[in-house]
């Protein structure tokens, strides 16, 4: 019963409504349809919901022995992480060496080493030859942000060399 009167509001909020004359006549539908007050408003039942399946689970908790039997701990397995920086692509990405005609040999040669000491000197001073001839030199290749650290590091230093850094 409960359930024909939510349908019966829900029609009559969308003025649709179907009309039995009297209880247990044919039903018809109506629009706009003026009802005395023998006429009795009501919408067809809904057909019944599927039954559902319900999971249920027993969960048994140990029984907790005396005070002669101790309770038994389980033990837990902890996954170790990988490592994704074995097996991961990291983008490398060129420091060049901008040639500029304010250059001094000896002030920027000394920059460099100081920014990459791992670079020789002798091929620091060819890379700094190259790149007043050329334009730029390759000075080395290195994942992004140690790529970008190295040329604030250049645009800091004093006097100041003047880097780029590129993808590869």
């Amino acid at each position: 019963m409960l359930l024909r009167l939510a349908w019966l509001a829900l029609a009559v909020a969308t003025c649709d409504a179907y009309v039995v004359t009297r209880v247990g006549h044919s039903i018809a539908r109506a629009s706009n349809v003026h009802t005395s007050t023998r006429d009795i408003l009501m919408m067809p039942t809904p057909a019944p919901a599927p039954a559902t399946k319900t999971k249920t689970r027993t969960v048994t908790k140990p029984k907790t022995g005396g005070p002669s039997k101790p309770a038994q701990q389980q033990k837990v397995h902890v996954a170790k992480p990988k490592r994704a920086t074995e097996s991961a692509y990291v983008p490398m990405w060129k420091v060049l060496l901008l040639g500029d005609e304010d250059y001094e040999e000896d002030p920027v040669v000394g920059v460099i080493r100081e920014v990459l000491p791992d670079i020789p000197m002798d091929e620091i001073r060819e890379k700094y030859h190259q790149a007043q001839a050329t334009g730029d030199s390759l000075l080395t290749v290195v994942n992004q942000e140690h790529a970008e650290a190295f040329v604030s590091q250049f645009h800091r230093a004093t006097p100041m060399v003047f880097a780029d850094a590129q993808p590869e």
